[in-house]
């Protein structure tokens, strides 16, 4: 039986602990503090309830700490394969950002020979509808026709020019080029002023609730802060005595 399918023993010291502690609750709503006395009778109820929980504490926390221990040397023992994994693929990971960067650039090269293919092909056929228009207009305006040699200056300028695209690279078998956008925060008190405006989302931003409570501890009635409540919660423990 591996250890995932274990079954605790539950020793009799516990299971008569797990069953007072059944009628606990319904015992408790019975519980009236209306003067000294009875609020001393409270207590013996409280410190009664944690010494329940001392029992359970004692029969389950060595072996929570025992699956604590089997826990961390699994999770070492991960850290391990993972960290060996990483060492292993590290040759092929920069074999790989090689002949990627290599095709990356043989990419970027062909695109802009592309693109300046495209506009000397853009400008010959501007030049070629320019000066089409231009001898319609002199042989219009020869003939004494000036609003028509104007109209059709006017109709060259207003007509786009279209040039086919060249047909797309060939595409390689097995990859494909992916663009992946990411970010980083240069300006938090810029992020924090974009949010407060409106200009940005509130999810943007996450309160430091750890840095914000130790602070309250610290201040107590003294802290302030717009946007925080704080405010203090009195509960019972047992002194041990």
């Amino acid at each position: 039986m591996n250890d995932a399918a274990k079954v605790i023993d539950i020793s009799p010291e516990e299971t008569e602990a797990r069953s007072v502690a059944i009628a606990l609750p319904d015992q408790a709503l019975a519980v009236k503090v209306t003067d000294y006395a009875t609020k001393e009778a409270a207590n013996t109820f409280f410190l009664d309830c944690r010494r329940a929980r001392k029992v359970i504490a004692t029969f389950y926390d060595p072996k929570i700490e025992e699956w604590k221990a089997a826990k961390k040397l699994a999770d070492d023992n991960r850290a391990k394969m993972v960290a060996e994994k990483t060492a292993a693929e590290a040759p092929i990971v920069e074999a790989e950002g090689i002949v990627n960067r290599e095709i990356m650039r043989f990419d970027a090269e062909n695109r802009k020979r592309r693109e300046e293919e495209q506009r000397i092909a853009e400008e010959k056929a501007k030049k070629e509808r320019d000066e089409a228009a231009l001898r319609a207009a002199a042989e219009a305006e020869a003939a004494g026709e000036k609003e028509e040699a104007a109209a059709i200056i006017q109709e060259a300028i207003a007509t786009p020019i279209f040039v086919p695209a060249p047909p797309p690279p060939p595409k390689l078998a097995g990859s494909a080029e992916v663009t992946i956008w990411k970010m980083e925060v240069v300006d938090l008190k810029a992020l924090v002023l974009a949010v407060a405006s409106g200009k940005a989302p509130l999810t943007y931003l996450q309160a430091n609730t750890v840095a914000i409570g130790a602070t309250v501890r610290a201040q107590k009635t003294s802290f302030s802060c717009p946007g925080v409540k704080a405010w203090p919660e009195t509960q019972r423990r047992s002194t041990g005595r």
